[in-house]
């Protein structure tokens, strides 16, 4: 069984001096890759040389919703440059749940990014919340991405279709082990086989058996469990199919 991580941040400051050791646990529970995603320009050449340095982590870049600040927007036009190595553009998105910035700020941030993304034909790794509408329609005025994820996905099945149909999947994680399994199970059937991912988002959203915990790359094989007992399919074939949609979207030889 091998299975694929498609959004974590290993370049943060808790897993520094032991992620080595992280990724070999990971990897010996059959995780065979990982794409780190940056959320700041600061943060673009660490991913970078991750990337380069151990086998099997793969990187996205982008300017998040919450760090769309002064110092950010005047590097955004170098994300195209930058990006030669990378799989995916993101984090990139909208959230008014936690509106550090105005959204009209978001807006136009990540309009530009999707802009670099569908110019260098790149996936798109997304972060969303509480602005579905906003970005379908963002969508629908300037064309969707050149396919993606979106990331921790809290809409139910009926806004999973609408994003379906502008050919984006979804990575799931440690909320699979949370409660309300019920609405879960409704979003699950929709989306599997072929839009369903599956992501740890370490260090943060650990599962509900690390709760309280640094969430480990390891600890994507709670969510593959927890899917597996919500849609009464073996973990196995969840596995195969979450990892042979991550080497399709990401363009990733797995």
């Amino acid at each position: 069984m091998r299975l694929v991580d498609v959004h974590c941040h290993l370049d943060s400051p808790a897993f520094e001096r032991r992620l080595h050791d992280l990724l070999e646990t990971a990897r010996s529970a059959g995780v065979c890759a990982w794409i780190s995603a940056a959320i700041h320009p600061s943060g673009w050449e660490a991913v970078r040389m991750l990337s380069r340095c151990h086998a099997g982590v793969y990187h996205a870049l982008g300017v998040h919703p919450w760090y769309c600040s002064d110092d950010s927007l005047p590097l955004i036009p170098s994300l195209a440059s930058q990006a030669s190595e990378a799989v995916a553009i993101g984090e990139i998105g909208l959230d008014s749940k936690r509106p550090v910035f105005p959204l009209e700020r978001q807006l136009s941030v990540f309009s530009r990014q999707l802009g670099i993304a569908r110019e260098l034909k790149l996936p798109v790794i997304l972060h969303c919340r509480g602005a579905f509408n906003e970005m379908l329609q963002l969508f629908r005025k300037e064309g969707a991405p050149a396919g993606g994820i979106l990331h921790n996905f809290s809409g139910g099945p009926e806004l999973a279709k609408a994003f379906m149909d502008y050919g984006l999947a979804f990575s799931l994680g440690g909320v699979l082990t949370w409660r309300n399994s019920a609405r879960r199970t409704l979003l699950l059937k929709e989306i599997y086989p072929h839009s369903l991912l599956l992501e740890t988002d370490a260090p943060d959203i650990p599962p509900v058996e690390a709760r309280g915990t640094v969430n480990s790359p390891a600890n994507i094989l709670y969510n593959l469990k927890a899917a597996s007992e919500l849609l009464d399919v073996p973990a196995e074939e969840i596995a195969a199919f979450s990892t042979a949609n991550a080497g399709r979207i990401f363009g990733i030889a797995l």
